[in-house]
């Protein structure tokens, strides 16, 4: 990383606005990016400046490490919070306390122990009360008011943040409707695929079309961010802006303009006044919960028609010099979505559908949890196990090792196969796998003694597991990811001896590989980047080591 540029922790890195954020910054932030799922699976490629930890800010424990590992690589001056949960449920499900409320707390303490110029905060306009006159504006004075559990948590969170503001300036973001030119924004997704169908309800419209929301392209929310950085020394101690046009946009707007860009002229919408729109959401609601279809819309939406949501939001442009640009006013961009939509349908739908499933599932990080908190039972047990006397014909050569080396290359595979379940990738495991199997063939090992090794390893680590009460939830799932990372190791291992058996003649001449696998040293190193909140992949590493063995076959 390069020490000189400003460092930031993003939250949420792997959400929408996340990535969109990290593309437009890495260059010139370093960024420490925290977020419930890995780099590889939220596909965010690799750049000497983000460092990535796959945590959960709704748990403590997760944060505490990233601290260390922040200023090991040179501190942040910004915390950017992005991290929140919504669906469209309207129930409250306890994820948005666990996310919204106490994850916020979290990442607050996290930033006390930093010692940051601001902290920024994504709230969201839709957690303020809708109104019926568009003379009813909303703007940087208006509370948070509405009464759901997503604007009751993003209440919490921001008067949790305003009680910080003694330790550390913040600002807070209310969010309009977030978009690109891929739309990934659920609700506008739903319009549009409805209108543009051969469905009955293609023109529907409910209640009289005049219900309105205000929409920001992530472009200009990426831009409002980076004002706000930039210049922050400039701010006042405590800000809170509106990421917003000023103004709103109907559903008659959105279908007028919609429509005269798909088909080339503007179709007539069928308006359905909200009291037959109400039963006739209920019932399509009862069909798709019966047949498993279910629709967008839910029963609690109506109750919003012909509402306004409308913004003004000049405070905020005058005081940042920043404004929308025209050309990302929704009706008029409209005309990119619908390329797109027409022209790259699969990638249209994958975007859209994937921002359809808002949390992560946290298996992944329990699990790694889990498996850490019995490392070192693991792996003694492991030793004695090979060390027991009846064992003798089964580990020759392993008991010949030295102790030392022998534990570490158990912990380097423990550690492995835990970072691979976190990570959702077990390259790694194939790649350790490979290098180790030319070494133990190299030592004279026969494939069965490291087979041997695998197998009785699994039960080990299943049988530590399976008497530990904090994995009773995830057990099924947690037992076959070990189950299929051993077996991969397995497979991976016969097959590698198979090969060198093949070339036995060429292997012999090799007198030193230049592997990373030499010492306990090395092997200390390796586990410590694996251990690392922020480490780095050794991918690169064990593509050389296998390079060399390849080279000198």
């Amino acid at each position: 990383m390069n020490k000189e540029l400003p460092g930031i922790i993003l939250t949420g890195a792997s959400g929408f606005i996340g990535k969109h954020f990290i593309e437009a910054s890495a260059k010139n932030y370093r960024l420490f990016c925290l977020a419930r799922r890995s780099q590889n699976e939220a596909g965010i490629p690799r750049h000497e400046n983000i460092r990535w930890s796959q945590v959960d800010v709704g748990d403590f424990s997760n944060l505490q490490e990233v601290v260390q590992s922040v200023n090991r690589y040179g501190g942040a001056d910004f915390v950017v919070h992005l991290a929140g949960y919504y669906d469209f449920t309207m129930k409250d499900r306890p994820e948005y306390k666990y996310t919204n409320v106490i994850g916020t707390r979290n990442v607050l303490k996290l930033a006390q122990y930093l010692n940051i110029k601001r902290f920024i905060f994504a709230s969201s306009l839709a957690a303020c009360k809708f109104g019926k006159d568009p003379r009813q504006m909303l703007d940087e004075q208006s509370p948070v008011d509405a009464n759901y559990p997503y604007a009751n948590t993003k209440r919490e969170a921001e008067e949790l943040i305003i009680n910080y503001s003694a330790i550390f300036p913040y600002t807070i973001l209310r969010l309009a409707a977030v978009y690109s030119d891929w739309c990934e924004y659920p609700p506008l997704f739903a319009f549009l695929n409805t209108w543009f169908s051969t469905k009955w309800n293609a023109r529907i419209i409910g209640g009289k079309g005049t219900t309105s929301i205000t929409y920001i392209h992530i472009s200009d929310l990426i831009k409002l961010m980076h004002t706000i950085i930039n210049n922050s020394d400039t701010l006042p101690q405590k800000t809170l802006f509106c990421a917003s046009p000023s103004g709103t946009i109907s559903h008659n707007e959105l279908f007028e303009a919609a429509t005269r860009y798909y088909y080339g002229h503007p179709v007539k919408p069928l308006r359905i006044p909200k009291a037959i729109a109400l039963p006739g959401v209920a019932v399509r609601t009862f069909l798709g919960d019966l047949f498993g279809t279910k629709p967008f819309e839910r029963p609690w939406m109506i109750k919003y028609l012909d509402k306004k949501l409308v913004v003004d939001s000049s405070y905020t442009t005058s005081t940042l010099g920043w404004e929308p640009s025209p050309r990302n006013d929704l009706k008029r961009r409209l005309l990119f979505l619908i390329e797109n939509m027409k022209n790259h349908s699969v990638e249209w739908n994958v975007r859209n559908e994937t921002q359809m499933l808002r949390a992560a599932p946290r298996f992944n990080i329990q699990a790694y949890e889990l498996l850490l908190k019995n490392r070192e039972l693991v792996i003694n047990k492991m030793l004695d196990f090979i060390n027991l006397k009846e064992n003798v014909d089964y580990f020759p050569d392993y008991r010949k090792m030295d102790p030392m080396v022998l534990k570490w290359y158990i912990t380097m595979l423990y550690q492995l196969i835990a970072t691979s379940i976190k990570i959702g990738d077990r390259i790694l495991i194939r790649k350790y796998i490979q290098a180790v199997a030319f070494r133990r063939f190299k030592e004279g090992f026969s494939v069965s003694e490291p087979v041997d090794f695998l197998t009785n390893f699994e039960h080990l680590i299943l049988a530590e597991l399976n008497i530990d009460p904090n994995a009773k939830e995830i057990r099924n799932l947690l037992f076959s990811s070990v189950s299929i990372s051993i077996q991969m190791c397995i497979d991976e291992m016969e097959e590698s001896f198979e090969v060198f058996e093949s070339q036995s003649e060429e292997i012999a001449k090799i007198t030193d590989t230049g592997t990373s696998f030499q010492n306990v040293g090395n092997l200390k190193q390796i586990i410590s980047n694996l251990e690392d909140t922020f480490f780095g992949s050794i991918e690169q590493d064990l593509s050389q080591d296998l390079s060399v063995i390849k080279e000198q076959i």
